[in-house]
Parts: structure tokens; C-alpha cells; sequence
């Protein structure tokens, strides 16, 4: 029996089951957009001033995660789609933990604040 190679997996999955949880990828994409945009959007103000790109924010790209969760919901609701979302939003708060642990809650969110305290000395 022949194995299947990755991307004749990815097909199946994305030509299948996939694309009824999920919807057409333009759709199901251009939601996620939106929501990110909308999370990123005061971030990507102030990261623009940086003549070098700088990683998103932790925390900013949990809730991202949590968009795709959201918009996969709107699409088809599934216990799975609002057990991972929570599971982010956990995550996003084990950050703010961290940061308050660590280091006295610098970075949360601020390009400014998060370049100086992930920079190596």
C-alpha cells in the first residue's frame, strides 16, 4: 500500500470535511483578517515607527488565535471551536502572569515596552 504524502493529505482535508467546518478559505480568511486587524491595529501604529519589523506582542497574537476560533464559530459552531478558544484566552492570561512575575508586567502589548524588555543585553 502506497503512503500518502503531506500534500495529498492537506488536499483531502481542505477539499473535505475541512471546507464544511471552515467554509472557503476567501471567506473563512477575510474573517480572520478582520478580527486580527482589528486586534493588531493600535500595535501596528506604533510598531510603524521602526525602521526594523518587530515580532507581534505575545499576548496580541494569542488573541489573534482566538479570532480564528471566532471565526470558524460563525461559520459552523462546534464544542471544539470554543474549547481551543478558551484554551487561548488561558494562554493570553498565563503571558500577563508571566509578565507580572517576571518582569513587573513590562511589554503588555506596547511595541516600545515590549522591544526593550525582549531585546538581549
Amino acid at each position: 500500500m502506497t503512503q500518502k504524502n503531506c500534500l495529498q493529505t492537506a488536499d483531502e482535508l481542505t477539499s473535505g470535511d475541512r471546507n464544511d467546518d471552515y467554509g472557503h478559505p476567501i471567506h473563512d480568511f477575510a474573517k480572520t483578517g478582520m478580527i486580527a486587524g482589528a486586534i493588531l491595529h493600535e500595535w501596528a501604529k506604533e510598531a510603524a515607527r521602526y525602521e526594523f519589523p518587530i515580532p507581534i506582542p505575545p499576548e496580541l497574537w494569542g488573541l489573534c488565535m482566538v479570532g480564528v476560533k471566532i471565526s470558524r464559530e460563525v461559520n459552523k459552531p462546534k464544542a471544539d471551536n470554543l474549547v481551543d478558544g478558551c484554551g487561548y484566552f488561558r494562554t493570553v492570561e498565563m503571558i500577563h502572569e508571566y509578565r507580572q512575575q517576571i518582569r513587573g508586567g513590562i511589554g503588555r502589548g506596547s511595541s516600545e515596552a515590549f522591544v526593550a524588555a525582549e531585546k538581549p543585553e
